[in-house]
């Protein structure tokens, strides 16, 4: 159980790969939703009684179609606070363990990629966000914009993993 403040949503950072990769959605472009076209870990609401890597996966599945099975949870720690909607979310860190081909859920995301991880140490400059005007992000092929807190949790992963605190081959510990 989270203490008081704990999570309102829970994402997933699945990783993949060397290079290592990580899987993003963008959630569809929907005129007042507060992340309209945004690049994101999937993920969303924690449900009453739900553990935060429940969720996560659930998030996962419903929005990338990843299968639970094929995530394997190296880490997680709480909470990181969207600017926007002032919204406390649980990362879990976790690798694919399994085959997955990640597809987006037409009713709330219409991307689902394998996003190289090394992109979160670039630096962020002015860019055209497809709902947001100019914002301080990162442009990646097809329109994709990447700012805000899924760019602070990638670059939080990358140093984690950069400074051996996560291992991707190592079993799931609590940060």
């Amino acid at each position: 159980m989270e203490p008081l403040g704990g999570p309102d949503s829970s994402v997933l950072a699945l990783l993949w790969g060397s290079p290592t990769r990580v899987l993003l959605v963008r959630k569809r472009c929907a005129p007042g939703s507060p992340w309209a076209c945004d690049l994101a870990l999937p993920g969303g609401g924690v449900k009453r009684g739900e553990a935060p890597l429940e969720a996560a996966a659930r998030e996962a599945w419903e929005e990338a179609w990843i299968p639970p099975a094929a995530v394997r949870p190296l880490a997680s720690y709480c909470c990181e606070k969207t600017l926007t909607a002032g919204r406390r979310i649980h990362v879990v860190i976790a690798a694919l363990q399994g085959p997955a081909e990640p597809r987006p859920a037409e009713e709330e995301v219409d991307a689902a990629i394998w996003a190289p991880l090394h992109i979160a140490s670039a630096k962020p400059g002015p860019v055209r966000h497809p709902y947001r005007g100019v914002i301080e992000g990162l442009s990646l092929p097809g329109g994709l914009i990447l700012w805000g807190a899924t760019l602070r949790i990638l670059r939080r992963i990358l140093a984690m993993l950069q400074e051996g605190e996560v291992k991707l081959n190592t079993p799931q510990r609590h940060i």
